[in-house]
């Protein structure tokens, strides 16, 4: 089920098995979103799993919200492709400009907003997948309304990704 490659990232960066299990958890998710959305797409599956299941490698270092900085760096240093390794790190959010990112500490020089069809189905099943086990959309509003109460001085982030979130709901008919 998960590909030689994906063991061989996961164990060289000792990814904790409970990140192992909801990465398969996301790309299950996304074989399914992928899957209705065959008649309307030509999507690349193989690179969806792939990218999925190899998300949040940069967990291996951080559970702080810049990991995709991380996973971006590792897959191109483990030199995959690409078009993986953008499927893998734009998954944060629902996308992040580098504008908004440095607002948040991140130092980056360029956008991870979700831009291909496999770049946002694995985007939108990370959102659908708490810990190990899928969830709802509207399960998704209700964390990212819990976060803006939480952490207001970050709600114009949050209200972003609400935003982001509704857009790539309708894009993909979820």
């Amino acid at each position: 089920m998960v590909p030689e490659i994906v063991c061989k990232i996961w164990d060289k960066y000792k990814l904790q098995e409970n990140v192992r299990r909801h990465c398969i958890k996301v790309m299950e998710v996304s074989m399914k979103i992928a899957e209705k959305l065959k008649d309307r797409y030509d999507i690349d599956t193989e690179a969806l799993k792939i990218g999925a299941l190899l998300h949040d490698i940069g967990r291996s270092f951080t559970h702080g919200i810049d990991h995709f900085v991380y996973t971006g760096e590792i897959l191109r240093k483990e030199g995959l492709s690409e078009r993986i390794v953008r499927i893998a790190e734009r998954h944060f959010s629902c996308g992040i400009t580098k504008e908004e990112a440095k607002k948040l500490g991140i130092d980056v020089d360029r956008d991870f907003v979700p831009e291909t069809i496999e770049e946002k189905i694995v985007c939108m099943a990370d959102k659908l997948v708490k810990d190990c086990e899928e969830t709802t959309f509207d399960d998704f509003m209700k964390r990212l309304h819990k976060l803006k109460r939480k952490f207001p001085e970050t709600s114009w982030f949050t209200d972003k990704t609400i935003e982001r979130a509704l857009k790539l709901k309708d894009e993909l008919s979820l």
